[in-house]
């Protein structure tokens, strides 16, 4: 160090104090002496007051004789450095004279400051070498802090300016301590990372950084800015690496999902994105083909991985393999590629930072092997394929099958047009009978590409058997019964047993309850399940507690049960989920009409499950509208089983609530199965009232003349076993069909015979009806009066005998009878009545309000009567959507066909 020529005192500040004369160590004296000479040093040529040294010397709690005592310590330190104006006394405290003292720090600064001037690395040099650790070892002060900066960055500027010229092994040995006693410092991590990648020690630069990372993170909850960033993209060789461009090739013969397509390019440049989906749906080809469409978007490359995660005989891909291989695409030598997963995922998360690189995830077994391949930044774009949904920060997409159109389109992809054009109804038995699966409908059109002699009806035909079927959707090394088998062996022992047993059941739908039946588990424990089997997509979610499975799975998982569970419990899980429907329909009919026993009470109540419990007519039409086609496929099941009564069962239960959501086809379908049911069981009870419920079935879908050999045909199963409520039944619908058919005389007669029977079986309640069937038929006749005074007996009859439905209707049919007679304040007063009494029971949304709506409209030319009637006609499929325009657009609207032959 330069020191003063007259003097010969230099002060040594940049590390433990140390006072030297002609080079050799004075002694200052005890630790008082030390703090007071440190504090004037700090601040040399400044005033330090009597009462700040007396702080520092004593704690903050300074003595009464501090100021004597303090006189005296400077009178000491001034006798030890042997020159008493080095420390003045100035007013108010002391103060070191500069021009008296050679310190350390001002010979430092001038010395950075030339190095800064003419960009001097030795000088630089020169200024940190006089740096013994640090300032006043560690004195806490402004000036202190200062210093310890000023070291620092011109460490920082020194290295810069030593590897331009480079020397990076000296800067190796001058950064290592320093970043240890700085842990936090970037700029300082940065330039030693530099040079030790110069001098061939990238591992170990590599260390620097992760170690830098998880301090900064750790300790304070930030990331490595730009500089240090930076310096590991150089370490790792960013800069020179080239473009990767790993997509496979784009899919030729990709067809249909326009939507799907735009809305994914659009999404996979705003952040990562999961495509969800079952086997064979699409997703990689819908990746690939998106990933092509936005290649451009992201000039950094494009990073593609097929990670097996649903591979048939192949294992996941482990992540750090992942991570190896895109390392090494983006310019990092194999050598360098850590073997620890955690320390390459954060060098990718690095060198991918802030760049515009795409990034494929194909086929992703779920969250744990996805987690360490993304990158860490949202400049990349992410496209992630699985068949189980993700759990991490991503936008979710879920593929369904394709429409039939995109289905025929793909097919005519590899078949041609000109083929398919030739047979159009086998075209579509092909895409029905494959539900729309692309990988299905590939594998077909390879088939018929490779066989030009196959016609598409022969291919249809071998498809119409389900035994069959899988085995038809093979080619080369494309089948949909391996690519299932991948998902369903990747499940647990319970989750695999749930999905063979689902595919038992030919429902469309399933709801907990039913799988909980059919599996004889706690419900709670089968919603668990259920819903594993959903996030690996072996089934669709379809609403709250219901779920669905694809018709091709469900082959795969009756398939799996046919070998995997014995005869006697593949027979006892349907036989639990079928008394399930019964004993849910058994008490949905007993809801919607308790004093209903008489069509029900052959139905046995000891059933094998105890249903779903349904509390109100609401739950009883919401269920309806939730179940009815399943409950259709499960009688026609049951009947084609070893338990074909449970068809009838269903069919005896079902057709009252059908009723109330006018559900006529249903009504239909379930009379024919418990026609078929009738026919194994040789019971006449099932003959009758399967012919009973064919009648009223084909009378509410307006086909009278069938209906009306319906209840013929059920008046001869019922006489000759003498079951009056039976005959009475076939009675009261060959009166009502033949008033529809205008022989009123013998419609009359046949109500009044029926009439009689009902109150000899002492069904009153049945009474009220015939008595408002009468009334319609009079009304027909024109016989306004008499129609009046049999509706008004109707309602007051029901009334008494709590058949509340009837006396809905009664009140509805009593309005219009007012209406046509002229009684208009009485017929509005009378719909008025219908319509609150049926939102008081739980009617709203069913027919007889649409038709109690239509009658008060008509009454008082009420527009918005008209509207509200046609909105529920139209959610129950009664009339279309082009009719309801129709009511909506005419000022007086035709009344529809479905309520003018109800009356």
């Amino acid at each position: 160090m330069a020191t003063n020529d007259t003097k010969g005192i230099e002060f040594l500040i940049l590390g433990p104090l140390e006072v030297r004369r002609q080079g050799r160590s004075i002694d200052l004296g005890g630790q008082r002496a030390q703090v007071a000479l440190s504090a004037l040093l700090l601040e040399a040529g400044q005033t330090v007051t009597t009462d700040r040294l007396a702080e520092m010397l004593w704690a903050q709690d300074p003595p009464a004789s501090a100021r004597t005592q303090l006189h005296i310590l400077i009178s000491q330190l001034r006798k030890a450095l042997g020159e008493r104006h080095a420390i003045e006394t100035v007013s108010g405290g002391y103060r070191v004279n500069p021009d008296e003292a050679d310190i350390d720090a001002h010979v430092v600064e001038r010395l950075i400051a030339d190095g800064r001037q003419r960009r001097d690395p030795s000088a630089y040099r020169a200024a940190l070498r006089m740096w013994r650790g640090p300032v006043l070892d560690g004195h806490p002060g402004h000036e202190a802090e200062r210093l310890a900066e000023l070291r620092l960055s011109a460490s920082e500027e020194w290295a810069e300016l030593e590897l331009e010229h480079g020397d990076a092994a000296l800067v190796v040995d001058a950064l290592t301590p320093l970043v240890a006693d700085h842990p936090h410092r970037e700029g300082v991590r940065a330039q030693l990372m530099v040079a030790l990648d110069r001098v061939g020690a990238r591992q170990e630069a590599l260390r620097v950084y992760h170690e830098g990372r998880q301090r900064l993170a750790d300790e304070l909850g930030i990331e490595p800015g730009a500089e240090l960033q930076k310096a590991a993209r150089t370490v790792l060789g960013s800069t020179a690496a080239s473009v990767p461009a790993q997509l496979p090739g784009d899919i030729t013969r990709f067809t249909g999902r326009e939507a799907d397509v735009e809305e994914l390019c659009d999404l996979v440049t705003r952040g990562p994105v999961a495509i969800s989906g079952p086997a064979g749906i699409g997703k990689s080809a819908l990746a690939i083909h998106v990933a092509h469409r936005v290649a451009e978007r992201f000039p950094d490359g494009q990073l593609y991985v097929d990670l097996h995660g649903f591979t048939p005989e192949a294992q996941p891909v482990e992540a750090a393999a992942v991570l190896g291989r895109f390392l090494r695409a983006l310019g990092v030598a194999a050598a360098s590629i850590p073997a620890d997963e955690g320390e390459a995922a954060a060098e990718f998360r690095t060198l991918t930072h802030g760049k515009r690189l795409l990034i494929v995830l194909d086929n992703a077994a779920g969250a744990e092997q996805l987690a360490p391949l993304l990158p860490g930044s949202a400049t990349c774009g992410v496209l992630v394929t699985s068949r189980r949904t993700p759990q991490l920060a991503l936008t979710h997409r879920w593929l369904d099958v394709l429409e039939p159109r995109e289905a025929r389109a793909l097919l005519a992809r590899f078949a041609g047009p000109a083929r398919l054009e030739r047979e159009p109804e086998a075209v579509a038995d092909v895409v029905r009978l494959c539900g729309g699966l692309p990988l299905a409908m590939t594998i077909l059109g390879a088939r018929l590409v490779t066989s030009p002699g196959l016609s598409v009806r022969a291919l249809a035909d071998r498809l119409a058997d389900e035994r069959r079927r899988l085995a038809e959707l093979a080619v080369d090394d494309q089948a949909v019964r391996s690519s299932f088998s991948a998902s369903y062996t990747d499940l647990g022992a319970a989750e695999a047993r749930l999905f063979r047993l689902f595919g038992l059941l030919d429902v469309v739908t399933m709801s907990v309850p039913v799988a909980s039946a059919l599996a004889g588990l706690g419900e709670s424990d089968t919603a668990a399940l259920l819903d594993r089997l959903a996030d690996i997509q072996l089934m669709e979610a379809c609403g709250p507690g219901r779920y669905r499975m694809h018709d091709l799975l469900r082959l795969f998982a009756r398939e799996r049960a046919m070998v995997e569970e014995s005869a006697g419990d593949r027979a006892r899980a349907v036989h639990r989920a079928l008394h399930c429907y019964v004993a849910t329909a058994r008490r949905a009919a007993l809801t919607v009409e308790p004093r209903i026993m008489w069509r029900i009470d052959w139905v046995p109540e000891d059933l094998g499950h105890p249903g779903e419990p349904l509390e109100s007519t609401a739950d009883v039409l919401e269920w309806v509208e939730a179940e009815s086609e399943n409950l259709v496929a499960a009688a026609r099941q049951a009947v084609a089983g070893d338990d074909p009564a449970i068809g009838a069962y269903l069919g005896a239960c079902l057709d009252t609530p059908l009723e109330h959501r006018a559900a006529w086809r249903e009504q239909l379908a379930l009379a024919e199965i418990t026609l078929e049911a009738a026919r194994y069981t040789g019971d006449p009870r099932h003959h009758g009232l399967g012919q009973n419920d064919l009648g009223w079935a084909k009378f509410a879908l307006g086909r009278q003349h069938e209906a009306l050999a319906a209840f013929d045909l059920a008046l001869e199963w019922w006489l000759p076993i003498h079951y009056d409520t039976g005959v009475a039944l076939a009675l009261h619908g060959r009166g009502t069909t033949l008033r529809a058919l205008e022989r009123y005389e013998e419609s009359l007669g046949a109500l009044r015979q029926a009439m009689a029977l009902w109150r000899v079986t002492g069904h009153e309640r049945h009474v009220s009806s015939c008595l408002t069937g009468i009334g319609l038929t009079h009304q027909r006749k024109g016989d306004h009066a008499e129609a009046i005074a049999a509706h008004d007996r109707s309602v007051r009859l029901a009334r008494t005998t709590g058949a509340r439905v009837t006396e809905i209707m009664a009140l509805g049919n009593l309005g219009e009878a007012y209406r046509l007679d002229g009684q208009q304040a009485r017929a509005a007063a009378a719909f008025r009545e219908a319509l609150r009494l049926g939102a008081h029971r739980g009617l709203e949304g069913t027919y007889w309000e649409a038709e109690h709506l239509w009658g008060l409209g008509r009454t008082l030319d009420d527009h918005s009567c008209y509207r509200r009637s046609a909105a529920i006609l139209l959610r129950l499929g009664l009339i279309t959507e082009a009719q309801a325009g129709e009511i909506e657009l005419s000022g007086s609207p035709v009344t529809p066909e479905v309520i003018r032959q109800q009356l």
